[in-house]
C-alpha cells in the first residue's frame, strides 16, 4: 500500500492511500490553539480530493495530548467537513482515558462514526470490514 502524504508538521501527519480510500491522521502532542495548526482545515480538503465517497479514516491519538477547549471547534469543523465527504467509518487509537474522553465528546457533537482502539492492527482490520 502506498502512501500520499498531504502533510506533515510537528503537530499532526495527514496521509491518504487512494487505493484503499482510507485516510491516516496522526495527532501529536498539543495544540496550544488555532494558530498552532492554522493549514488543518485546507489540508483536510485536500485529502478528500484524493479519496472516494466512503471512505474510512484511522486517527491515532496515542501521541496526542489533551488539547484546550477552543480547539473544539476546530476539531469538530474538520470532522463535519469529513462528513460531508461521505466518511464511512472511523477508528481512532489512543492510549490516554483523557484524551478519550475529549474525542468522544466531539464525536458524540457532530454524530461522527468511531470507534477506538488501542492498537494500529485491531483498528486496521475493522475498518477493512465491510
Amino acid at each position: 500500500m502506498s502512501l500520499i502524504t498531504i502533510s506533515s508538521n510537528k503537530h499532526y501527519v495527514i496521509e491518504i492511500a487512494p487505493e484503499k480510500n482510507r485516510a491516516y491522521l496522526k495527532i501529536i502532542g498539543f495544540w496550544r490553539n488555532a494558530e498552532a495548526v492554522p493549514n488543518y482545515i485546507a489540508d483536510w480538503k485536500k485529502a478528500l480530493d484524493g479519496l472516494k465517497k466512503d471512505f474510512t479514516l484511522l486517527t491515532d491519538a496515542s501521541e496526542m495530548k489533551t488539547h484546550p477547549q477552543e480547539l473544539r471547534k476546530l476539531h469538530e469543523e474538520a470532522q463535519t467537513l469529513l462528513l460531508k465527504g461521505h466518511v464511512r467509518k472511523v477508528a481512532e487509537i489512543m492510549q490516554n482515558d483523557v484524551t478519550e474522553m475529549q474525542l468522544d465528546s466531539v464525536a458524540k457533537t457532530t454524530q461522527f462514526p468511531k470507534k477506538n482502539f488501542r492498537d494500529r492492527a485491531t483498528a486496521e482490520l475493522w475498518l477493512d470490514e465491510a
